[in-house]
């Protein structure tokens, strides 16, 4: 921004472009990366369900990010391990839920939101700002 010249930046309007919260994430999720990565895939409605709680735990322990970037890989992560088990005919049909998200994915990446449930001495609580809130 200290490129642009004075006079131009005086009559610019400055747009400061937020994160996505977790509903929007979801519902970009389910209409857009979801369909998509099963297409890439080859995988139709028949062969693979996932659902809504899978997608959230994807949100909330493994993609914290403002953007939906690390999301998509993941999602694209899944419908690949799915399409794998299905080539070679170990399922014609997989659910992916919030029990076995871990199979797919792995260990959650965030596991606690809280360290301790109270403070004890000698630890200092923070304060940080990201675009998640």
């Amino acid at each position: 921004i200290e490129t642009i010249a004075e006079p131009l930046r005086d009559r610019m309007e400055m747009i400061d472009m937020s994160g996505y919260v977790a509903e929007e994430k979801l519902a970009i999720a389910t209409k857009y990366l979801l369909p998509q990565a099963m297409k890439d895939s080859g995988l139709s409605t028949e062969q693979i369900k996932v659902k809504d709680d899978a997608l959230n735990i994807l949100i909330r322990n493994y993609c914290r990010e403002s953007g939906v970037r690390n999301l998509q890989k993941h999602i694209e992560k899944v419908v690949r391990k799915v399409a794998f088990k299905v080539v070679r005919e170990e399922a014609t049909f997989i659910n992916v839920d919030g029990s076995n998200l871990s199979d797919f994915v792995g260990k959650p990446v965030f596991t606690h939101d809280r360290m301790y449930t109270t403070t004890p001495p000698g630890v200092v609580m923070g304060l940080a700002w990201t675009a998640m809130g």
